[in-house]
């Protein structure tokens, strides 16, 4: 008679024993599960850990099933990568080997971690090796804190979130692990706001935690001029968010002062009814009458110097009109865009196969673009992520072999930030405008010769 043989344990008269289930599968897998496929889990998963075998006719029997379907549930648990399952039609032999789910969720298995922790490894580890080890328990203790923060066991989805966003995004732990804090601190649990607040951060240059803090120190210091802001027009109540976005756009885009806006409130001190909407039109005129963009404002945002009263116009605080900025930034993008293209047509001419490779990533982005949405929808994307990475891998494999830079075929940015648009995602002026102005002064009296 056929049989079903488990392995993970050995003990005999294992009823008077208890069964260990993972809370990762608890949490993952039992919610969605059908109910027979759970009950032939939990039945297998007790003779598997003392390495019994059970008739498979017995076992169906059992379970008030059939041989068929205890099959048919095997393949469901295998479908998910929690077990592995090989049946043998000649002899009717089934082994089934369940696969457990921390060592894939931490890479390895606490046993693992606590023998390493132990009894380390003698042999020495490359650069490479030990980076990645430190990585990987910086991400282990960001789990568990996250853990601990919300009372409940992080997802897989969510764990691959934030794997994601250290390992495909290179947010710094010790940043994504401060970000846990200030996010769970004013209430936002969401993994992904979590991230995205991380993200933000880095985008605009905080690599550690003691930049983040003077980041959020300089957010502190905005909201105090908006209060400032507020008390000089009478008002008594909260910015609102779109109050907050008219006075955002004078410090970040007009390059003004707190001076410069307390000035302005003041126009508005003798209306029956002050409000923002007159003090933005009192600033765009005193703008467009002093010709643009002050560079030393936009420097000041950065540095919190103030302004000199009547300071020398010179080429390290030119003036340019904010259509001059626009227009270099224009510029300096089509340039890139000219010199790219050239790369390009220079590599695809030496190396054929990256022309090939280009037609392949562009059919692979046409596929992504009009997958339509399903259950398999996220495994298929997946695959295509992979399959582009490998097409990248290949171009520079070809690069290299044949005299280039690996990033030759790569779009070159002055500013990362903003990819010289001007604007962060966020839409706030970016941190290179102050640079970015200096050049267009000189490139705007250049043309005008």
């Amino acid at each position: 008679m056929a049989k079903t043989r488990f392995t993970r344990g050995n003990r005999k008269d294992i009823f008077l024993y208890s069964t260990n289930v993972e809370n990762l599968f608890i949490n993952e897998f039992l919610p969605d599960a059908p109910g027979d496929c759970v009950k032939v889990f939990l039945f297998g998963l007790m003779y598997a850990q003392y390495e019994q075998e059970i008739d498979s006719r017995t076992m169906a029997l059992t379970l008030g099933m059939t041989e068929k379907d205890v099959n048919n549930a095997w393949k469901y648990w295998e479908s998910k990568g929690l077990v592995s399952f090989i049946y043998d039609e000649e002899s009717g032999q089934t082994d089934v080997t369940f696969i457990r789910q921390i060592d894939l969720f931490y890479g390895k298995s606490m046993d693992d971690i606590r023998r390493d922790e132990e009894q380390p490894e003698q042999t020495e580890e490359s650069p490479e090796a030990i980076i990645e080890r430190l990585t990987n328990q910086q991400l282990r203790e960001i789990f568990m804190k996250y853990q601990d923060l919300t009372g409940r066991t992080v997802s897989r989805v969510e764990a691959g979130k934030l794997t994601d966003a250290v390992k495909l995004y290179n947010i710094e732990p010790d940043v994504l692990d401060f970000a846990i804090d200030y996010c769970i601190g004013i209430d936002k649990y969401s993994v992904d706001y979590i991230c995205k607040v991380a993200l933000r951060w880095t985008e605009e240059g905080a690599r550690d935690v003691a930049a983040v803090k003077q980041m959020i120190d300089r957010h502190s210091k905005r909201n105090d001029a908006y209060r400032k802001v507020f008390a000089a027009l009478g008002f008594n109540r909260l910015p609102n968010p779109s109050d907050r976005e008219i006075m955002d756009k004078w410090f970040d885009e007009m390059g003004c002062s707190l001076a410069d806006v307390l000035d302005a409130c003041k126009a508005a001190g003798g209306m029956r009814e002050p409000h923002l909407r007159y003090v933005n039109k009192v600033i765009e005129n005193r703008i467009l009458e002093k010709g643009g963009v002050n560079t030393r404002a936009v420097d000041q945002r950065q540095t919190g110097a103030p302004s000199p009263a009547g300071a020398p116009q010179t080429e390290e605080t030119a003036k340019v009109s904010r259509k001059v900025l626009r227009d270099y930034y224009e510029y300096i993008r089509n340039e890139e865009e000219r010199r790219y293209k050239t790369r390009i047509a220079e590599v695809t001419g030496a190396v054929p196969a990256i022309k090939d490779l280009f037609s392949a990533e562009t059919q692979l982005n046409s596929m992504v673009i009009t997958m339509n949405p399903g259950p398999d929808a996220r495994e298929k994307r997946a695959q295509l992520k992979e399959k582009r990475y490998e097409i990248e891998e290949e171009k520079k494999t070809l690069l290299r072999q044949n005299g280039y830079p690996e990033d030759y075929l790569r779009r070159k940015y002055r500013c990362n930030i903003c990819r010289d648009t001007g604007y962060t995602d966020e839409g706030k002026v970016c941190t290179c405008a102050k640079e970015r102005a200096e050049e267009a002064y000189k490139w705007i009296q250049k043309r005008n010769q």
